[in-house]
């Protein structure tokens, strides 16, 4: 009789095969699933465990039931499908062949709370139920991602030498693999993962397009390989200043992409999220909206030949772009962090915030030497913004922030993630906001009330417009 796998893996797109791959270079045994569609997606299983020589022993199957037989008990599934309708269909077919006890992981970028949903369903059938976050990439998911884990404690408990396996490690040699608490905690950490991504993202464009009034796109990559051996240093840096390298022709090849950002919505969630727990992630957001923007691309060119397009004449040189570019960093993981730790607070979920950059410190996309300082930092301060470190960024930097920002402006280039991280940092240290105008406004046409600040009563008063 053949040895039943230790593992199930649904799903042989990209991330599935890499992470079947994974598991299999850990001499995990594995079974294969993909389904089949007559002439378009015929045994594809079977086509990866013969392309791939780590997948040789793997079973491979396009018949749900016998995918589920092979399986020793109780069974691991890591289901690495679309999120939304083609998960849901999948587990409608799949959970009535399983056992009280077995284990279903949903790898993929799920909605935290349709996570939760989906784990308060299986509960009452017995299934325990894990949504895992993956970070990486193919590359990543390959050679060690980093896993966000969330769901039923004694699944982990099941899971967890298995994962610590295929997880990256970062510098301190521990797995970047953690739970972080029940239903959709790991789906969440993702989600908010993907907000910092997307705003990190948008800095780097701003910086390209901050530089490129002023040097060339050679200069430009020599001077991004330059911030990446510093303090600076991150994945997503490092591809910026690779990917201006390429060339067609005599021309850049970033030239010809169109310029239309697309997102598959995690950023969306992110923003929406945050604004349910009413926290400012406002470079998330902005990093977002600029995508949207972005896509209006025929506006832009009407609205450019109409009003003008950038000066052009900036004349911020790379040392104070680097020093606005590092601000902004330090301002977009506080953000992200604290929408963490509220979330935490808001979800009665275990997030340990240290643990949470231990895990992004490498394996994921937003990999840097700030994230690998962010775990002494947010084990010993109350956040990144009152550490001593962030203090002294200030001091030394904070002039170049606003000359960067000001030259920005008057030559006319957007720079929304940078503008958000000056305008974020100028309210948190705001101590007598225009807010009090915000409710006297209310109060005038609404009569909503407000507290007076001369008063330690918690009772609604009403201005005297209003008597």
């Amino acid at each position: 009789m053949q040895t039943k796998a230790q593992w199930g893996v649904a799903g042989m797109g990209v991330m599935g095969t890499s992470l079947s791959r994974n598991f299999a270079q850990k001499k995990i045994r594995l079974a294969l699933y993909n389904r089949r569609i007559e002439g378009t997606e015929e045994e594809v299983a079977l086509k990866k465990k013969q392309q791939f020589p780590e997948l040789n022993q793997a079973l491979a199957f396009e018949e749900l039931k016998g995918f589920v037989a092979a399986l020793e008990l109780p069974r691991k599934i890591l289901i690495m499908l679309p999120a939304g309708q083609p998960t849901s269909l999948f587990l409608e077919h799949l959970i009535p062949l399983l056992s009280e006890g077995d284990v279903v992981v949903d790898g993929g970028n799920a909605h935290f709370q349709e996570t939760e949903a989906r784990a308060k369903t299986l509960r009452t059938q017995g299934i325990l139920f894990i949504g895992m976050g993956v970070s990486g990439g193919e590359e990543g998911a390959l050679k060690g991602p980093s896993l966000m884990v969330g769901g039923e404690q004694k699944a982990y408990d099941i899971l967890q030498a298995d994962l610590f396996k295929i997880a990256a490690k970062n510098k301190n040699e521990a797995p970047c693999c953690a739970y972080f608490g029940t239903g959709g905690a790991g789906h969440f950490v993702k989600m908010v993962h993907n907000g910092i991504e997307y705003a990190e993202m948008q800095l780097l464009a701003e910086m390209v397009a901050l530089g490129r009034s002023s040097l060339s796109y050679e200069q430009l990559q020599k001077t991004l390989s330059r911030w990446n051996t510093t303090e600076s240093k991150s994945y997503l840096l490092e591809i910026t200043a690779a990917l201006l390298e390429y060339k067609e022709g005599a021309t850049p090849f970033v030239e010809f992409i169109q310029d239309s950002a697309s997102n598959k919505g995690t950023g969306a969630w992110a923003t929406a999220a945050a604004t349910q727990m009413g926290y400012p992630n406002t470079l998330m957001a902005a990093a977002l909206h600029a995508r949207y923007l972005s896509f209006f691309k025929k506006q832009r060119q009407q609205y450019g030949q109409r009003f003008g397009g950038p000066k052009s004449s900036i004349t911020v040189s790379a040392e104070q772009l680097k020093k606005a570019y590092d601000l902004s960093r330090w301002v977009n993981h506080h953000q992200g962090f604290e929408m963490l730790r509220l979330a935490a607070t808001h979800y009665n979920w275990s997030l340990n915030l240290s643990q949470v950059a231990a895990v992004w410190a490498a394996g994921c996309i937003i990999k840097s030497d700030l994230m690998d300082a962010c775990i002494p930092l947010l084990a010993n301060e109350p956040s990144l913004l009152d550490s001593k470190e962030f203090s002294q960024l200030i001091t030394d930097n904070k002039e170049a922030w606003k000359q960067t920002l000001q030259q920005a402006v008057a030559d006319e280039i957007p720079i929304p993630c940078l503008q958000s991280a000056w305008s974020y940092f100028v309210g948190i240290k705001t101590e007598h906001s225009s807010a009090n105008i915000i409710q006297a406004q209310r109060d005038y046409f609404g009569a909503h009330g407000f507290l007076r600040n001369d008063r330690e009563s918690e009772d609604l008063q009403h201005g005297p417009w209003s008597t």
